[in-house]
C-alpha cells in the first residue's frame, strides 16, 4: 500500500511498532467507505497540526496519531471497494 502520509523525521520519541488492525465482524461496505472518508479527513487535519508544530511531544503525538489512523484506513480498505 502506498503511504498516505510520509513518516515524519525521527525524534527522541521511541518508534512503536503499531500492530495491524483486524475486525472480528467486518463492517459493511457502506460503513467502510464512510469510515475511510472520515479517517482520511482526520489524517489530513492531523497532518496540518503536525506541520504547524515545533519539534517536541505534541509533534510526536500527532505523528503517532497519523500512523494509527493510517493503519485503521488500511484495515478498512481490505473490506472496502475504495482504491487506496
Amino acid at each position: 500500500m502506498k503511504m498516505l502520509v510520509p513518516d515524519p523525521p525521527s525524534s527522541s520519541m521511541p518508534q512503536l511498532d503499531i500492530p495491524g488492525f483486524s475486525f472480528i465482524t467486518p463492517p459493511s461496505t457502506e460503513q467502510c467507505d464512510s469510515l475511510v472518508h472520515a479517517l482520511t479527513l482526520t489524517v489530513q487535519q492531523t497532518y496540518s497540526v503536525l506541520l504547524d508544530s515545533e519539534p517536541g511531544p505534541q509533534r510526536d503525538a500527532m505523528a503517532m496519531n497519523i500512523r494509527l489512523l493510517c493503519r485503521m484506513v488500511s484495515a478498512l480498505a481490505d473490506h472496502s471497494d475504495l482504491p487506496i
